[in-house]
């Protein structure tokens, strides 16, 4: 199937894309023309995939469906659709709901399916095998904690990085800190790749941080609109119930509250009624609150998905100038680096892991103990100009550097020196050469007899 058989150029359009979101519609449009069958779009979180999706369902000839795993995904594209009076060519269905009704509505041209490193799952295989027609999948981490291949998709387009979105004023920039709150996760258990929730959960639920948390973000934060993180509901609560009793407002809000509940919690944070929006693993994905400055990172994380989604949510420019606050208070900066760091992608999942070490053994990032900024390796902080002494793991990993260097040229030399002495045996012709050999180097007479005789010595 082509391009020209799914899709229509013929009217005037109302969308216009940005440059880079531009590039990834033509580039999926020659992928389709190419004869692929589903193609998965990476673009980083604020940059406006809802916009690209929107396009696809604008130029589309026949109906499009658009599927999300949340309500608030479904809400955010349903009055971006509507705005652009195109829900006479869209259907918008979770996925949850459209496995179960499969055959109750026209087949569509094309599936556009959001927050898609999520598509593994077998409902979005079955709804995938049933229309048979194409996929196209929006993700800024198209990536998996188990490691295991994106198989609906067989083209990868990757767009521009975080540092240019930045650049460019299409997301705000950050700071970033790291409060040096004890936390110890050592007896936290596997399970799936990250740590095990319910554990994790009763973890931070029970741990002593909450006043060194809340202190940061009165510090850090300024009383700025912030969004809390949590390992679980019932720590989520918590923390809203340490907050309100700080005398700071908050709300908690999580997937088990029907969607009135939900909307009207949102609608009121959105109004700056509430100030901290505390949160278990609702606010990750896709949600845009622009008016939310600060993230609080309270949930360590081995996923990186999870991790970037987080992170970035606060970055959604304001026209202002905004310049967000990200708190990592758990240390995910030291498993996944900065949101803001290169990465490359592929349909396995990231091909390259975070770089904790330098060549030399020091650390990649570095934590100033005095203004808990996060920055690239210096003996300086160019924030407050703290000046490092190197110790601890730091040191121990240079030091490692050190010895395999020695290591490997001990090595070097070594097989250098044994090269020149085959060599010097190699140029030996009489009896008198091996004799002076074997005395120098102290070898046991025999061998001048074995190697006399290999070489065609006479003795």
């Amino acid at each position: 199937m082509t391009f020209s058989k799914i899709m229509d150029h013929s009217f005037k359009k109302m969308i216009q894309l940005r440059d880079y979101q531009e590039t990834v519609y033509q580039d999926t449009i020659k992928a389709i023309n190419n004869g692929s069958r589903g193609i998965l779009i990476q673009l980083p979180c604020r940059s406006g995939k809802s916009y690209v999706m929107a396009k696809f369902v604008e130029t589309c000839k026949g109906n499009s469906l658009i599927l999300a795993h949340r309500n608030e995904l479904l809400n955010q594209h349903n009055e971006l659709i509507e705005g652009l009076g195109l829900l006479n060519k869209c259907r918008l269905a979770s996925v949850f709901t459209e496995v179960n009704h499969l055959g109750e509505h026209k087949n569509p041209l094309v599936i556009l399916i959001d927050e898609c490193h999520l598509s593994e799952a077998n409902s979005y295989k079955k709804i995938a095998e049933y229309y048979g027609c194409i996929i196209i999948g929006f993700s800024a981490t198209p990536t998996r904690l188990n490691g295991d291949r994106l198989s609906l998709y067989d083209t990868l387009i990757c767009g521009v990085s975080v540092k240019y979105l930045i650049n460019q004023g299409a997301i705000a920039d950050f700071d970033y800190y790291a409060p040096d709150i004890a936390l110890d996760l050592s007896e936290i258990d596997m399970l799936g790749g990250d740590y095990n929730g319910k554990q994790l959960n009763d973890l931070m639920f029970n741990s002593a941080i909450y006043g060194d948390v809340i202190e940061s973000y009165k510090r850090l934060g300024d009383s700025r609109q912030a969004i809390a993180y949590c390992a679980g509901v019932k720590h989520s609560k918590k923390v809203c119930k340490e907050f309100i009793n700080a005398g700071i407002s908050a709300v908690h809000i999580d997937g088990s509250m029907n969607k009135t509940e939900r909307k009207k919690i949102m609608d009121l944070y959105r109004s700056g009624y509430y100030t901290v929006l505390c949160n278990a693993n609702i606010i990750s994905e896709g949600i845009t609150l622009p008016n939310a400055s600060v993230g609080l990172l309270l949930r360590p994380t081995q996923s990186l998905a999870l991790y970037i989604q987080q992170a970035m949510r606060v970055l959604t420019p304001d026209g202002n100038g905004k310049k967000a606050v990200i708190i990592d208070c758990v240390g995910n900066y030291q498993r996944h680096g900065l949101p803001d760091e290169d990465r490359e992608w592929t349909l396995e999942g990231i091909k390259r892991k975070h770089k904790t070490n330098n060549e030399d053994g020091s650390f990649t990032i570095r934590n100033c103990p005095e203004c808990f900024r996060i920055f690239k390796t210096a003996s300086k902080c160019p924030y407050c100009g703290h000046e490092f002494a190197v110790k601890g793991r730091e040191l121990q990993c240079m030091e490692e550097v050190r010895l395999r260097k020695i290591n490997e040229q001990e090595k070097i030399a070594m097989a250098e020196h044994k090269k020149k002495q085959r060599m010097e045996v190699g140029m030996a012709k009489t009896k008198e050469d091996l004799i002076r050999i074997a005395k120098e180097r102290n070898y046991n007479p025999k061998w001048i007899f074995v190697t006399a005789k290999r070489k065609g010595i006479k003795l």
